[in-house]
């Protein structure tokens, strides 16, 4: 029994695995930046690695190890996602998916800082993605602190000019 499950999740990792490396060949052959123009390009970049933050979720979601209120957070973010209703609609091209992105990373970020060895170790185990996932994560936060910095100062410009 042992043996059908390893081979079912080498499969079900061969297919994830085969999945992403032609995605991401697609995008660094540049289709989709001559699809809709260079402005893509930083959000190709992070974009990329929602499919790996998916998985990652998913596979500590049926982790048996991983405690019930980690698995509560991985809940509430994988609800976001296949849910119809977001911040910005999935069927704008690119930015649809960007919420689902940062909803995501703050879940798996707000795990991280939990500073539990063993999660994090699990983190590790299941990571599939090329890049170190705490300093992307880290990374994608830093620019979110940036841009909520920013909007209330847009704000407070926009209503001040048109009053």
């Amino acid at each position: 029994m042992e043996k059908l499950i390893n081979q079912q999740e080498k499969k079900y990792k061969d297919f994830y695995q085969n999945l992403r490396n032609k995605i991401n060949h697609w995008a660094r052959e540049e289709k989709w930046l001559k699809k809709t123009g260079n402005w893509t390009d930083n959000f190709i970049q992070y974009l990329l690695i929602l499919p790996d933050i998916v998985h990652l979720l998913i596979k500590l979601l049926l982790d048996k190890e991983i405690s019930s209120l980690y698995k509560s957070y991985i809940l509430i973010s994988m609800v976001y996602l296949i849910s119809p209703i977001d911040f910005i609609p999935d069927i704008i091209p690119i930015v649809g998916f960007i919420d689902d992105l940062l909803v995501s990373v703050i879940i798996l970020n707000k795990i991280i800082n939990s500073k539990d060895t063993k999660t994090i170790g699990k983190i590790k185990y299941y990571w599939a993605g090329d890049e170190d996932i705490f300093a992307k994560v880290k990374e994608i936060i830093a620019i979110l602190n940036e841009l909520s910095s920013r909007i209330p100062k847009g704000l407070y410009n926009f209503i001040k000019k048109n009053n």
